[in-house]
């Protein structure tokens, strides 16, 4: 399976691929919400791993966007942040993400989130 990682920052990005590629999984990286979004239309994700803080368009924009998009509004996305406020949250999963992890998490407990939506 291919996942898409969008975050601003280099080592977040390592991170998440580091746990991806040791399950077996494949992925690609983006550092805004807008690379995001151009690299998720271009096909071929079964997921998105997204954070909220970003530059050009942060992940709140990006599940806006990406939800007025037929083509790619199934497509689940899990959200990685470091802010751990309830209002975030509801706001992220109400704009349709599946998930919302706080970093710092363990690579058992993003494995166990894509396990419990289906991947």
């Amino acid at each position: 399976m291919k996942f898409l990682i969008v975050d601003d920052s280099p080592t977040m990005r390592k991170i998440v691929s580091l746990a991806l590629s040791g399950a077996g999984h494949e992925f690609a990286e983006a550092e805004n919400g807008k690379m995001g979004l151009e690299k998720l239309g271009a096909g071929g994700y079964v997921c998105v791993l997204l954070d909220i803080n970003m530059p050009e368009m942060n992940g709140l924009e990006f599940l806006e966007a990406k939800g007025k998009l037929p083509a790619l509004a199934a497509i689940p996305v899990i959200v990685l942040t470091t802010q751990d406020e309830e209002d975030l949250r509801k706001k992220a999963l109400s704009l349709g993400a599946k998930a919302f992890l706080v970093k710092p998490f363990k690579k058992e407990d993003l494995l166990a989130t894509l396990a419990k939506i289906g991947l």
